[in-house]
């Protein structure tokens, strides 16, 4: 008796939401408002996983009604150089940091041939967003193959490019990030982690990196060896 290698299920390529069976609510589970030609308009409510209030952005006045608190250090380009610092204004995304988390899981998939080869592992991308609220500069800082390297920055980019630019003594800074992608094969006979946690912040994850995990579950199949 011998058992054959891993056979993979490419339909469950993605760790999204639908994948375990539960509703897969995007990032519009995370905000709240009124879209006007497909562009929001009047005021908009932002929420974390808890449905606690992060930012409420009025799009008409352009002004920001509300923003949760956020006293982090974070990496400023300050004088020339990258310091960890405590910023005057913390820079983040327009709208929901959940939201966006949930919509770059629901955009990556795990490359067919990273599962042909069996790669697990981890994938770190740095960015930074400029004082004009927009970003630029992406590069991969730790990478597991070129197939995966590719499959972040491509989910990546289909995210909306508007940022909070960073304020640090009274001037909009560069402030840079960092987005860890864990890829991850699993037999089906294991139970899966819930899909929050999948994409949710780790405790003690400084507040400019984000962590998403990607899942191909697959099943092991045993037959007579000829």
């Amino acid at each position: 008796m011998k058992t054959q290698p891993l056979l993979l299920i490419l339909a469950l390529l993605a760790a999204s939401p639908a994948a375990f069976g539960q509703r897969a609510g995007g990032a519009a589970a995370f905000e709240r408002g009124t879209l006007k030609q497909g562009q929001p308009t009047g005021v908009w409510e932002y929420f974390d996983e808890a449905g606690e209030l992060e930012l409420r952005m009025n799009y008409d006045s352009s002004r920001i009604g509300y923003r949760r608190p956020d006293t982090a250090r974070y990496e400023l380009q300050v004088g020339g150089t990258w310091q960890l610092v405590h910023p005057s204004r913390a820079p983040g995304p327009m709208g929901s940091r959940a939201g966006r988390r949930r919509e770059l899981q629901k955009q990556l998939r795990y490359p067919v041939s990273a599962l042909q080869q069996q790669q697990q592992g981890d994938v770190l991308l740095s960015y930074v967003v400029d004082p004009d609220g927009h970003t630029s500069h992406y590069a991969v800082e730790h990478g597991l193959s070129p197939a995966c390297d590719q499959e972040v920055w491509r989910a990546l980019q289909l995210l909306p490019d508007r940022w909070i630019p960073a304020v640090y003594q009274g001037q909009a800074v560069a402030a840079r990030f960092y987005l860890a992608v864990h890829f991850e094969m699993q037999l089906a006979e294991h139970r899966p982690r819930p899909a929050a946690a999948l994409m949710s912040r780790p405790p003690g994850l400084p507040p400019y990196t984000d962590r998403i995990t990607v899942i191909a579950v697959g099943v092991a199949r045993g037959g007579q060896a000829r």
